[in-house]
């Protein structure tokens, strides 16, 4: 077997214009090459000498057994374009010959390496697919039970449903050609260097003895392996010919992360919380936790976006030496291992769960800490692993840790053993925790363990750091300090696009206020409180709120209760006269925020929704003899013993039954689980009239709404209740929430999603600073009251809000 190393070291990336990574041999026609133009249209006149001139320049650029050429400068391109006679030192000529060329071969301009080199193309997942599509036949027919065993295992591993389902199963399938071309990649990458021959027909003999020559563990077998052996040969054949196009790749980590993205379903993706890093983002964190370490690690890998080379053509003293990347997933192992390959970069990728891995197992020193980890959350994790993780981590921390923790706080818990003082590490993730319950226990460890050089929040009202995940990005910059903690944390909010270079220097080096792009807020660490709202500091608010009074003292708060399914329990004036159910069944609604426009709801407000056809009434049914308290009894019931349903004394079911007995048939979606913890299925848990409204979640802040009626809400609404102040006191201190200096209050409670979307919790609006309307003198409270009666007959008239919003926020600045 070859010293890894100097395998290494005959792939290094090149240092000039002329440097080629791989031998110069002869090389079958590159006619097929690239774009495979399969035309078999014989070439005539002037078209036809242009097209073998192409061919010529293609073939000579190849210059080794690959169908398309390793990456090439402008000069390597035009020099072989005139040695076949080529006119390139005309501009319309040279224009026209290197589009030509980039068009055959599919290649685009790499800015860092000034080269032209290959893209993924369409053609290459499309192969992938096909060959993939010969394999799901075997299904029904091939498939031993010890094999389909395994699969659903895998299944199960990967949270991608039953290996019965088409869909799994197609997805199953892509990932198994995928894996072997990856394999297959690494493998030519190994013959380039000399170390294993050509690619064989028999492709699993090949990596097996690629295994035992290389030492590398890309070429472990494992049961996608078995599923690509079912694959029609031409069709996978076909497929690897692609190979070197990952090969030749200046960019294998996005590459690789592009095509697992295409093969794989959006909703799989998110049920394992995978999302991939964006470049720019990958280069700072691996800018800050590397500085010059023997070790770097890398848990939940993935493809290697945070651990790869700058460069594959490059050899830069900023890559770490040796890349430790851990993944529970083969393929995922498989994917990592061969961008690091493919880019030069020393890398030891196992397949472990980075929770179960203890610090010696690794068998050396850990310099730095890169990592995106996964973004399950903790209600999706297998109980039994739940309660595993969460009690190891207790145990290794001796802190509380909340059991309604997402995976990915477990990786931050977790990676502190692998430090020791002085080292760094750079998280992402989203932005959860800084605002939630479960966050406070972490907040705590941090300020505890680290450093916290800078936290760095992407602005959640622009594109999303990732593409299909509705979380706001947030990455952490931590270093591990015995020294007491004595440092500043900046709060950085990025609103636009920003280089890697302009960021490293904002998280070191950075200034307070704001920037070209964004915001730096500095926070000295000691100043941090794990129980505080950290998110608000990154756009920290001038309002003093120390001398102001918990929401929480005047009110009992509440969330609406939820109904199992909105459809079936929430009607419309038409839905209860068509079904003829007794307003005796029935409550007053108010459905959702939308519906109310202005501060206050009145009697003639939810009489206007009714006539307008709006869902008013709630299904509120006191128990109803004979009628099943379990949703299961009663659809036996009707399906099985429709006679003993109730009937009144005309011998008809009376309406509330009637529409109960036809939800059996209609396809809806209740919630077994929400309807079953009710004494009875067919009600919604009861709650009062709540005396203030406000919506839970929104982009446009908050309106507090004073509810003049006696209906009630759901889920969408938090309302106040039990309140203990009078009717003036109340209104004075909706004039104080609904004031812009109590938005700018109340931002710095919420919890921002992407796109701007704000969530308002429970917990925060009971910790909310507030005005104390008894404590304040009668005259200013009578004054706020009647600003507040004003702007609501203001809004509800149509007028001017700003006019009365002005003389209330400049009164509101007096009480605060």
């Amino acid at each position: 077997m070859r010293d890894p190393e100097e395998i290494k070291r005959l792939h290094r990336r090149g240092t000039s214009d002329n440097a080629r990574p791989y031998p110069q041999t002869p090389v079958p026609s590159p006619a097929t090459s690239g774009g495979r133009d399969r035309s078999p249209v014989t070439p005539v006149g002037l078209d036809a000498q242009r097209r073998e001139q192409v061919d010529a320049v293609i073939q000579k650029l190849t210059g080794d057994r690959h169908e398309i050429p390793a990456p090439f400068s402008k000069r390597e391109l035009y020099q072989t374009a005139a040695g076949v006679g080529i006119e390139v030192w005309k501009p319309a000529v040279k224009n026209r010959v290197t589009e030509r060329v980039l068009d055959r071969l599919n290649y685009e301009w790499d800015l860092a390496s000034q080269t032209f080199a290959p893209v993924v193309t369409d053609e290459l997942i499309e192969d992938i697919r096909r060959a993939a599509g010969t394999i799901t036949p075997a299904f029904n027919t091939k498939l031993s039970e010890s094999l389909l065993k395994r699969l659903q295992e895998w299944c199960e591993l990967h949270g991608i449903g039953s290996i019965e389902t088409e869909s799994v199963q197609r997805t199953v399938t892509r990932h198994a050609v995928l894996s072997v071309l990856l394999k297959a990649t690494v493998y030519e990458w190994y013959r380039c260097c000399g170390v294993v021959p050509p690619l064989s027909h028999s492709v699993q003999q090949a990596f097996h003895n690629a295994r035992k020559q290389t030492g590398d563990g890309v070429f472990d077998q494992f049961v996608l392996d078995h599923v690509a052996e079912l694959a029609d040969e031409n069709a996978l054949e076909s497929a690897l010919a692609h190979r070197a196009r990952l090969l030749f790749s200046p960019q294998p980590t996005e590459d690789i992360g592009k095509l697992y993205a295409e093969l794989t379903p959006s909703e799989y993706r998110q049920s394992l919380g995978q999302f991939r890093t964006p470049p720019e983002i990958a280069a700072t964190m691996k800018s800050w936790a590397n500085r010059d370490v023997d070790h770097l690690l890398d848990p939940g890998m993935g493809a290697g976006v945070l651990s790869s080379a700058f460069h594959p053509r490059w050899n830069l003293n900023t890559d770490p030496t040796h890349v430790d990347g851990i993944e529970r997933s083969p393929l995922a192992r498989v994917m990592g291992g061969t961008a690091l390959t493919l880019g030069g970069q020393l890398n030891t990728p196992r397949t472990h769960d980075f929770l179960n891995l203890d610090p010696d197992e690794l068998q050396h020193d850990i310099g730095g800490i890169v990592c995106n980890p996964p973004y399950t959350s903790g209600d999706a994790l297998p109980k039994e692993y739940k309660e595993q993780i969460n009690g190891d981590i207790e145990q290794s921390t001796e802190i509380d840790v909340s059991a309604r923790s997402p995976l990915y706080t477990y990786f931050l818990y977790h990676s502190r053993s692998f430090l020791s003082s002085g080292d760094r590490a750079a998280f992402l993730t989203p932005d959860s925790f800084l605002t939630t319950a479960y966050g406070d226990s972490l907040k705590q460890f941090l300020l505890d363990e680290f450093s916290i050089t800078a936290l760095v929040q992407f602005n959640p009202e622009g594109e999303s750091v990732f593409q299909d995940a509705q979380v706001t990005a947030l990455v952490c910059f931590l270093e591990v300090d015995s020294g007491g903690n004595t440092g500043e944390t900046r709060f950085i909010r990025v609103d636009e696009s920003i280089d890697s270079n302009t960021l490293c220097d904002a998280v070191q080096n950075g200034d307070q206020g704001k920037t070209d792009w964004g915001y730096i807020n500095h926070v000295p660490q000691a100043d941090l409180a794990p129980g505080e709202n950290w998110a608000a500091l990154f756009d920290p608010s001038d309002i003093d709120t120390s001398e102001l009074t918990p929401l929480g003292e005047f009110a009992t708060i509440h969330r609406g209760k939820s109904t199992g399914d909105v459809t079936f329990f929430c009607l419309t004036q038409d839905d209860v006269d068509e079904s003829g159910i007794s307003e005796k069944h029935l409550s007053r609604l108010i459905r959702q925020p939308k519906l109310v426009n202005g501060y206050d709801f009145r009697e003639e407000d939810w009489e206007q929704l009714r006539t307008a056809g709006e869902e008013v009434w709630l299904l509120d049914p006191d128990e109803l003899p004979d009628v099943p308290k379990s949703r299961e009894n009663f659809q036996e019931q009707v399906l099985f013993n429709a006679d003993s349903l109730p009937r009144n004394s005309n011998g008809e079911i009376p309406g509330i039954v009637s529409y109960l007995r036809d939800s059996v048939y209609r396809s809806n979606s209740l919630e077994a689980t929400v309807i079953e913890n009710r004494p009875y299925w067919y009600r919604p848990r009861r709650q009062d009239s709540p005396r203030v409204l406000v919506q839970d979640a929104g982009r446009d802040g908050f309106t507090f709404i004073l509810n003049e009626t006696a209906a009630r809400n759901i889920h969408n609404f938090r309302g106040f209740y039990d309140v203990n102040l009078d009717e003036t006191e109340l209104k004075a201190l909706l004039a104080y929430l609904n004031s812009n200096v109590g938005q700018r209050v109340i931002q710095t409670q919420t919890q921002t999603q992407q796109g701007g979307y704000e969530k308002l919790s429970i917990s925060a609006l009971k910790e909310l600073p507030v005005i104390d309307p008894t404590s304040l003198e009668e005259s200013l409270v009578a004054t706020l009251a009647d600003l507040f009666d004003e702007l609501r007959e203001t809004a509800r008239e149509g007028g001017n809000r700003d006019a009365v919003l002005n003389r209330l926020d400049s009164l509101a600045r007096q009480v605060t």
